[in-house]
């Protein structure tokens, strides 16, 4: 009987930290907090409020671990490069970054700081962080259209989708996004540039060429972006063509 006992205690103590809550709290000035812990009490701690936001890890003591103005982390395996500390006197650079690490948070099931594996069950709880951790930039830096758009609504002009692919160069894996493109017009257009994240994500040379010449109707295009830790989350996009601009926003 004690031997029961015993496994069944094992069991639920290693579902209990297979995967870990986010705890969201309050904290003095208005700052909103997002911590969780991982399975050897290690803490992921975010804090946000309308000037800035901060990420910080701490040991199961809760001492602050020190991590500097950027610490790589991995999101669903996708790794990116986060400004540790966040603020309207920021370069655009690491507010975008920042954007990306901020919205991924929401779908996230693995993140790996430090060489700390964060497990979350819950962060689905997280659908306003978003909003929260970046009211600190209310700017608005989409790219202005131009007076000769074409309304999406009325008839699309193309279907964009993302995508990321594994590759590796010099023997080092990397995960590279790719813009996919299939023309909707019946008549040819030709793709002028793309404007991802703001401007913040640059599509590659061999992108750049497979944008020259005329699409048409039916026509795939797949255009490799730069890997950067300002691509590392793609938000959203405008596809700037002879018939006007197109944006797109993803989720």
């Amino acid at each position: 009987m004690l031997v029961k006992k015993l496994v069944v205690l094992s069991i639920v103590s290693f579902n209990c930290w297979a995967a870990m809550p986010w705890e969201t709290g309050w904290a003095m000035g208005g700052t909103s907090t997002y911590a969780i812990n991982d399975k050897e009490n290690n803490q992921l701690l975010i804090e946000c409020n309308e000037q800035n936001g901060a990420l910080y890890l701490r040991d199961e003591k809760r001492n602050e671990i020190k991590l500097g103005h950027a610490v790589s982390v991995s999101v669903n395996n996708i790794k990116m490069i986060v400004p540790t500390n966040i603020d309207t006197t920021s370069a655009n650079g690491d507010k975008t970054t920042w954007g990306n690490f901020i919205y991924s948070l929401s779908k996230s099931k693995i993140i790996v700081i430090n060489n700390k594996k964060f497990e979350p069950n819950n962060s689905e709880k997280l659908s306003e962080i978003a909003k929260i951790c970046t009211a600190y930039d209310e700017t608005d830096n989409t790219p202005p259209v131009t007076q000769n758009t074409l309304q999406q609504t009325t008839k699309p002009l193309l279907k964009v989708n993302l995508h990321y692919e594994q590759r590796s160069y010099s023997n080092i894996p990397i995960t590279v996004p790719i813009v996919h493109l299939v023309g909707l017009s019946e008549k040819p257009f030709n793709v002028q540039g793309l404007i991802v994240n703001k401007g913040n994500c640059k599509v590659t040379a061999y992108g750049l060429e497979m944008l020259k010449k005329p699409m048409v109707y039916g026509e795939e295009r797949t255009i490799p972006l730069v890997v950067s830790s300002t691509c590392s989350t793609l938000l959203d996009i405008v596809v700037q063509t002879n018939l006007g601009n197109f944006a797109y926003t993803f989720k």
